[in-house]
């Protein structure tokens, strides 16, 4: 994954207000490997990537207040 698409789900996890411990449950990994990989300290498998994606995607944008 390239950098400009990791700012570009990081932006939108922050603007549904999305936790990193809520991905983290949902992929099945710590929420220090998703803070790594948000800022591009490490890279993570193909398969925790796209859970990543479709998690963020597919949240609804008024779930939290």
């Amino acid at each position: 994954m390239l950098y400009q698409e990791k700012i570009k789900y990081f932006l939108m996890r922050k603007q549904k207000k999305i936790k990193l411990r809520e991905i983290a449950e949902y992929i099945g990994c710590s929420i220090s490997l998703l803070s790594m990989f948000e800022n591009n300290q490490i890279d993570m498998p193909t398969e925790k990537i796209q859970k990543y994606i479709e998690f963020i995607q597919n949240y609804p944008k008024n779930k939290r207040r």
